[in-house]
């Protein structure tokens, strides 16, 4: 989730949103804000009406330098090959929702969803057979799948198990994480009317419990989770406690995991207390074979403080402190997922603003993700919720209503044909013309 800072797309795309925006924001003035169950008290109308200036006349302030353009709403459609390859449609043997996908190779594939589902392929995706594992049939959706060739996976159970092969899917162990959060259900309106406030209508998932996954080899990974208290509009204690994002550590390939340090609270992007520090979550994480990984994500702090919470951190290896990428007060701007294919590079979606609902940004970063551009025009023909980058210049994202996009030479983005109008979750690449695309009914695309 990105706001006016390092050029930020929000700010950018005010002329386009500026209509909508302001109805959504003044209408506390003409109606009284109730309480939300389970979450925030609404706020007066004069902070309303400041968040509306702040976007619209820029009295939030943007960054040192000039502003670039702003960006054409013009949604990306049409067909575009991917160097020799289609994108083709696998038949997977389940009618399930899968939700991701991870490669060892490009023969050896692993796609995972809802009701503990695993299914894998070791013929480049012709055939896929489903794999016994300690959570199949059960009620828990595998959400996310990282793998390390040559045989080790790691998957995400929601909320709070992590399940492990070494062994190509032979076997599967179960390790339960301390993430303080209980539910199973991924689409359930309470938790995304709590924390993802502001959109309407927009698909999106419950971002509590476990989150997203990477390895350094495969002994050694990372995960990262969110805690309700990561949403809360208020800044975090000024004595020393637990913060309700954390990082996960694995050096002995998940058998047993810990909790390194992260920064407590981030300062607010927007018209906050000064000199106070505010919860964020943590969404994504991503890891080099070198050691170097980064994990963020981001909050709208809602119309009381009318600016966000967000981070982008870094790490340089295992047992190595986390900090802010950058030295900012405000740390850095986060997409909502990210992959960071190289040293510097990194490349995002930021798709839960409500400040430019309709539209969703593609983003890349050539600093390793202090600061963020946009790729592209604004996004608005479906709504993008992965990315893959197999190359420092190359990514290939996925999104409702069968959409792939690909972005080429690190600047120019093109949506793929596809064979499918099928919601698509998760997506993987083994190589710049070997990729798999996961989604709903079992659906998996492969490019070849």
């Amino acid at each position: 989730m990105l706001f006016p800072n390092n050029g930020a797309p929000a700010m950018r795309a005010a002329g386009a949103a500026a209509g909508r925006l302001l109805a959504r924001l003044l209408a506390p003035l003409l109606a009284p804000l109730p309480h939300r169950p389970g979450g925030r008290p609404g706020m007066a109308g004069a902070a309303c009406f400041c968040a509306a200036a702040a976007v619209l006349a820029g009295c939030y302030g943007g960054p040192a330098g000039p502003q670039p353009g702003a960006a054409s709403r013009t949604s990306v459609t049409g067909p575009s090959r991917a160097g020799p390859g289609t994108w083709q449609t696998e038949n997977s043997g389940t009618r399930q929702r899968l939700y991701d996908v991870a490669c060892l190779s490009a023969l050896r594939c692993v796609a995972v969803g809802a009701a503990g589902t695993i299914v894998a392929t070791a013929n480049g995706g012709r055939t896929w057979r489903a794999q016994a594992n300690p959570l199949r049939g059960s009620a828990q959706p595998l959400y996310q799948i990282t793998c390390v060739a040559p045989s080790s996976c790691y998957v995400i159970a929601r909320p709070d198990t992590i399940v492990v092969t070494h062994n190509g899917g032979a076997t599967w162990s179960r390790h339960v994480l301390p993430v303080g959060v209980s539910g199973t259900s991924l689409t359930d309106q309470a938790c995304l009317g709590a924390y993802t406030p502001g959109l309407t209508g927009r698909y999106a998932l419950c971002r509590l419990g476990l989150l997203d996954i990477a390895c350094v080899s495969a002994r050694v990974c990372y995960a990262v989770s969110t805690a309700p208290q990561a949403y809360s509009a208020s800044p975090v204690p000024r004595t020393p406690h637990a913060p309700p994002s954390s990082i996960w550590l694995t050096r002995d390939g998940g058998a047993s995991w810990t909790r390194p340090s992260v920064p407590p609270g981030v300062a607010c992007d927007g018209d906050c207390a000064p000199a106070l520090l505010y919860p964020y979550p943590l969404e994504w994480v991503t890891c080099l074979s070198s050691g170097l990984c980064r994990a963020g994500g981001g909050q709208f702090l809602g119309c009381g403080h009318c600016g966000f919470a967000q981070a982008v951190l870094v790490t340089h290896g295992p047992g190595r402190s986390w900090a802010c990428v950058a030295s900012a007060v405000t740390c850095a701007a986060a997409p909502d997922v990210a992959d960071c294919p190289a040293t510097t590079r990194c490349y995002g979606i930021d798709s839960t603003n409500p400040f430019s609902e309709p539209d969703i940004f593609v983003l890349r970063s050539a600093d390793g993700g202090a600061g963020w551009q946009q790729v592209g025009p604004n996004w608005s023909a479906s709504v993008l919720n992965d990315i893959a980058c197999p190359a420092a210049l190359t990514c290939y994202l996925a999104g409702t209503h069968g959409t792939v996009a690909r972005i080429t030479n690190g600047t120019t983005l093109a949506a793929q044909r596809t064979p499918t109008a099928r919601d698509l979750y998760g997506i993987a690449c083994d190589g710049p013309a070997t990729c798999y695309a996961a989604g709903d009914k079992g659906t998996i695309l492969a490019l070849r």
